[in-house]
C-alpha cells in the first residue's frame, strides 16, 4: 500500500481563523480559493505536519511567532496519513501560541528532508528555483548534492573526503593533532642535537685545555717530568704529586720564624741605646709644672664651676657630679637645660597673663547678660501674651462689622460718641499688633544673650584652669629667675671649663708618657737573648758575625723571605695540580654523559626521520586513491548531469512548452582538477549552446523551466514518498501551457501512482484542471476544496468528492 495523505486539520493558522477540516485521501486534491484565502496557509499546513518546519522560512528564526492568527490565543495543526509501514506514526500534530511552539511531525527526519525538496514547490520558491540550482558552489551546490544522493556516492564521497587532508600539512594537522606534535617534537629534538653537539665540542676544548694546564703544573714540582695526554690515570698522578701535608707545616714554621723577626725589629726599633732616666726626669718635670696649673684651676675656677654646678643640681637632679675629663660638656648641658626651663617657665607666666585677662572679660559679660535677661523678663512678663491671638481674632471680625452694631455683642457702639465701631476695631488690632512685634524683638534678644551667656560661662571655665595661684605664680617667678642667674654665671665660665678639661687631658697624657717610658727600659735587657737565638735559625751564624743587631735582624728577614717564596710557590702547585686533578675528574665525566645524550638523540633523530618518511610515502599514496576516486566521481557525475537528469527535464519542458526554441539544460565544464561545478545555460533546437535561461526564455517559460525542473529532480530519484504538493505552479503560462501541464498531472496521478495536491487561484483554471483530472477509470478519485470566509471572518472549506461512474448511455 503506498503512502497517502488522509486528512487535514486547521486552527487558527495564520491567515484562516477558526477550525477548518480538508479531506486528503484521493489521487488529486484540487484546492481554489482567491488571494488571501488561505491556500499556502494550506499547503504550509501539509509541510509543518509532515516535517514540523517550513523549510523556506527557516532563514527567518522568529517565524514560529507570527503562526498564531491575529486576536486568536493560539491554534493546532493535526494531519493523518497512512501506508508508511512503519516509517511514521500515522499523524502529525503541531501546537503553536505566541511565545510557544511545540510540533510532532509525521515524518522522520530523513523523509522530511525528502519532502521538502523533492515533492513540495512552494509559490514563493518556483520564481528562484533555477537560481537556487544556479548558485556557483562548486562540487557542494543543491544539484551536485542531489546526484550524488541519485546515485548513492556516498563512498566515494567519503574516500575522497576523507583522504582531502592528505593534500595539506595543515590539514593533517587539523585531522591529528598527534602529527603536529610529532612535527614539533623532530623539531626539538634537532634543535636539541645541534645544541649537545655544540657542547660535547665544548667539553672537549674544556678538557684539552685543562690538560695543558696540568702539564704546566707538573713542569714547576719536576722539570725532568713527562708531559701526561688524555685518557691517563688520576689515581698514579695523584701519588706522582705527592702529599702537601710537609708543606704546609714548612710554610708554617717558616711564617712563625718571620713573625718572630719582624717582632723582635719593632722591639728594637722601641728600645734606645742610651740610659732612659734623663727621658723620664724630663717626663717628670713636664708632668709637675702640668699638675700645679690643674690645682691652680681646680682652687679657682673649678671651685666656682663645681658651686654653680652644685647650685643648679636642686632644680635638676639628674645633674651629674663634676669630672675633670668632661667638665666642658657637663657646663654645656647644664646650660642647654637651663636656657630650656627659664623659656619654660616665661611659657606658663604668659599663659597665666592671657587667662587672666579671658577670665576677667568673661566674668564681665556673664554680670551684663545676666543683668540684661532678668530685665527682659521683667518686660515680657509685663506685656501681654495673648496679643497675638487676640488681634487675629478682630481681623476675622472686622468683616462682618455693619454700622456701627458690633457682632460680639449686639451693642451699638454709636451711644459711646467715640468715633465709628470700624475705626475703633482698626485701632485696637494696630496697637495689639505693635505690642506683639515688641514681645517678639524682646524674646529675640533673650535667646541671643543666653547664647552670650553660656559661651562666657564656657571661656571663664577654661580660664579657670589656666590661671595660676598666688603662691604657685610666685615659685613660678623665683624658679625663673635663680635659674636664668645660673645660667648667667655659666655662660661666664666656659671658657673656664674648656681650660680646666685641657689641663686635665694633657696631665694624664704626660703621666702614661712617663709610665711607657718606664716600660721600655725595662725590655731593653731582655731583648738581646732573642735575637741572637732568631739570628741563628734563620741563618746558622752568630750575631757576632754582624756589625749591629739591626743588621742581624735585617739578613734573617732576608732568608725567611727567600724560604717563603720557595715554599708557598711548591704548595701552590700542589694544590693546584688537586684542583686540576678534580676539575679534569668533573670534566671528563661530563663530556662522557653529553657523547652518551648526543648518540641517544641521533638514534631518535634517525628513528623520527624514518617515521616521516614513512607517512610522506602514506601521504603519496593516499594523494594518488584520492585523484583517481575524484576523476571517477567527476566522470559520474558527469554522465549523470549529460544524461538522465538534462533527458528527463528535457522532455518535460518540450511537453510543455513545444514552441519555445530554446530548451534549458546544465553543462558541466570541466576545471582540470577532476572536481565539476554545474552552470545553467540553454541550446537551441539544432543543439548550439546559448546563455543562461534568465537571457534567453520569456517570463512564462522560465516558471516552466522552474516548474519542470522540480518535477525532474522528483523523477530522477527513487520514489521514496509519492507526493507532489504545488502552491499554484501555473503563473504567466497561455492556454497550451496549461493544457499540457493538466496532462502532465494526469501521467504523474495514474501512471506513476502519485498523490497531487495543488493549490490554484484562478477560477476558469480551477474548473478546468477539475474537468482534465476527473475520474476517468475505475479506482480513480478526485477532491476538490474551496476555500472562503463566512460573514463572521471565519475560514470555510468547501470539499467536494468525485470518484468513477460508468457512462450509462454508452454502456447502453
Amino acid at each position: 500500500m503506498n503512502p497517502r495523505l488522509k486528512s487535514l486539520s486547521i486552527k487558527n493558522f495564520r491567515s484562516m481563523r477558526g477550525s477548518v477540516i480538508i479531506p486528503l485521501d484521493a489521487q488529486v486534491v484540487l484546492v481554489h480559493g482567491t488571494n488571501g484565502m488561505g491556500k499556502t496557509t494550506v499547503m504550509s499546513a501539509i509541510e509543518l505536519g509532515l516535517t514540523g518546519s517550513i523549510d523556506h522560512l527557516e532563514d527567518q528564526s522568529k517565524y514560529h511567532d507570527f503562526l498564531t492568527h491575529i486576536d486568536t490565543a493560539g491554534g493546532s495543526i493535526q494531519l493523518a496519513i497512512e501506508g508508511m509501514n512503519g516509517r511514521s506514526t500515522g499523524a502529525g500534530q503541531v501546537t503553536f501560541a505566541s511565545g510557544s511552539f511545540d510540533a510532532t511531525p509525521a515524518l522522520n527526519a530523513a523523509d522530511a528532508g525528502f519532502f521538502a525538496e523533492r515533492c513540495y514547490l512552494p509559490q514563493a520558491v518556483l520564481g528562484r528555483l533555477l537560481d537556487i540550482y544556479d548558485q556557483k558552489k562548486t562540487t557542494n551546490s543543491r544539484l551536485t548534492e542531489f546526484v550524488k544522493e541519485l546515485l548513492r556516492l556516498d563512498a566515494l564521497d567519503a574516500l575522497v573526503d576523507g583522504l582531502d587532508h592528505a593534500f595539506n600539512v595543515t590539514r593533517i594537522r587539523k585531522l591529528a593533532p598527534v602529527y603536529k606534535q610529532l612535527e614539533e617534537a623532530g623539531g626539538l629534538l634537532t634543535k636539541q642535537l645541534e645544541r649537545e653537539r655544540l657542547s660535547v665540542e665544548a667539553a672537549r676544548q674544556a678538557t684539552t685545555q685543562r690538560i695543558a694546564r696540568l702539564n704546566e703544573l707538573l713542569a714547576v714540582l719536576d722539570p725532568t717530568a713527562a708531559p701526561v695526554d688524555a685518557g691517563f690515570d688520576v689515581a698514579a698522578m695523584r701519588a706522582r704529586v705527592g702529599n702537601r701535608a710537609s708543606d704546609e707545616a714548612e710554610l708554617a714554621r717558616v711564617t712563625q720564624q718571620g713573625s718572630e723577626v719582624s717582632s723582635l725589629l719593632s722591639r728594637l726599633e722601641l728600645t734606645s741605646a742610651e740610659s732612659p732616666d734623663a727621658e723620664i726626669a724630663a717626663l717628670e718635670r713636664n708632668a709637675a709644672t702640668i699638675s700645679s696649673e690643674y690645682e691652680t684651676w681646680l682652687n679657682g675656677s673649678g671651685a666656682q664651676i663645681t658651686q654653680v654646678l652644685d647650685v643648679l643640681r636642686e632644680f635638676h637632679s639628674e645633674l651629674s657630679a663634676i669630672d675633670g675629663s668632661s667638665v666642658e660638656d657637663q657646663v654645656r648641658d647644664a646650660l642647654k637645660w637651663s636656657d630650656a626651663e627659664v623659656d619654660r617657665c616665661q611659657r606658663l607666666l604668659d599663659q597665666h597673663g592671657t587667662a587672666s585677662q579671658q577670665l576677667t572679660t568673661a566674668r564681665t559679660i556673664i554680670q551684663r547678660a545676666t543683668t540684661r535677661i532678668g530685665e527682659i523678663n521683667q518686660a515680657l512678663e509685663a506685656g501681654g501674651k495673648e496679643a497675638r491671638t487676640l488681634a487675629d481674632a478682630l481681623v476675622g471680625i472686622a468683616p462682618h462689622v455693619e454700622g456701627d452694631m458690633c457682632p460680639v455683642c449686639n451693642r451699638d457702639y454709636a451711644e459711646l460718641n467715640n468715633g465709628s465701631l470700624t475705626a475703633h476695631i482698626s485701632a485696637t488690632i494696630a496697637n495689639l499688633t505693635s505690642q506683639a512685634g515688641r514681645l517678639q524683638a524682646l524674646s529675640t534678644e533673650r535667646a541671643s544673650e543666653s547664647e552670650r551667656l553660656t559661651t562666657a560661662r564656657r571661656d571663664e571655665a577654661t580660664a579657670e584652669r589656666l590661671v595660676l595661684q598666688p603662691e604657685a605664680l610666685i615659685n613660678l617667678r623665683q624658679r625663673q629667675s635663680s635659674i636664668a642667674l645660673i645660667n648667667s654665671k655659666l655662660k661666664h665660665l666656659q671658657g673656664d671649663a674648656a681650660n680646666g678639661q685641657s689641663l686635665f687631658v694633657r696631665l694624664d697624657g704626660a703621666r702614661r708618657s712617663i709610665a711607657a717610658t718606664r716600660r721600655t727600659g725595662l725590655q731593653s735587657a731582655s731583648l738581646l737573648p732573642e735575637i741572637n737565638d732568631a739570628v741563628e735559625r734563620a741563618t746558622g751564624q752568630q750575631t757576632t758575625n754582624f756589625s749591629s743587631l739591626r743588621e742581624a735582624l735585617d739578613a734573617a728577614a732576608g732568608a725567611l723571605s727567600a724560604d717563603l717564596r720557595v715554599v708557598q710557590t711548591t704548595l701552590s702547585s700542589r694544590v693546584s695540580v688537586d684542583t686540576e686533578l678534580d676539575q679534569y675528574v668533573r670534566e671528563a665525566q661530563l663530556l662522557s654523559d653529553r657523547e652518551a645524550r648526543v648518540a641517544e638523540l641521533e638514534r631518535r633523530v634517525a628513528t623520527m626521520t624514518g617515521a616521516f618518511s614513512s607517512i610522506g610515502e602514506v601521504r603519496e599514496q593516499a594523494k594518488t586513491i584520492a585523484s583517481a576516486a575524484t576523476h571517477v566521481r567527476s566522470g559520474i557525475v558527469r554522465d549523470v548531469f549529460s544524461g538522465s537528469l538534462n533527458k528527463v527535464w528535457r522532455d518535460l519542458f518540450v511537453r510543455l512548452a513545444p514552441n519555445e526554441q530554446f530548451v534549458p539544460q546544465f553543462r558541466l565544464p570541466d576545471q582540470g582538477d577532476g572536481k565539476v561545478e554545474a552552470v545553467l545555460e540553454t541550446i537551441d533546437r539544432s543543439g548550439q549552446s546559448f546563455g543562461p535561461p534568465g537571457a534567453m526564455l520569456s517570463q512564462g517559460n522560465l516558471n516552466t523551466a522552474a516548474l519542470t525542473l522540480f518535477l525532474a529532480l522528483n523523477l530522477s530519484v527513487p520514489s521514496q514518498l509519492p507526493w507532489l504538493v504545488l502552491d499554484d505552479p501555473v503563473q504567466s503560462m497561455d492556454d497550451v501551457h496549461i493544457s499540457q501541464f493538466a496532462a502532465l498531472l494526469r501521467t504523474l496521478s495514474k501512471g506513476l501512482s502519485k498523490q497531487v495536491v495543488i493549490a490554484v487561484h484562478e477560477r476558469a483554471l480551477f474548473e478546468y484542471l477539475t474537468l482534465e483530472l476527473s475520474p476517468a477509470f475505475a479506482g480513480d478519485s478526485l477532491i476538490t476544496v474551496e476555500i472562503s470566509r463566512n460573514f463572521a471572518g471565519d475560514t470555510i472549506a468547501d470539499p467536494h468528492f468525485y470518484t468513477f461512474e460508468d457512462d450509462k448511455a454508452v454502456a447502453a
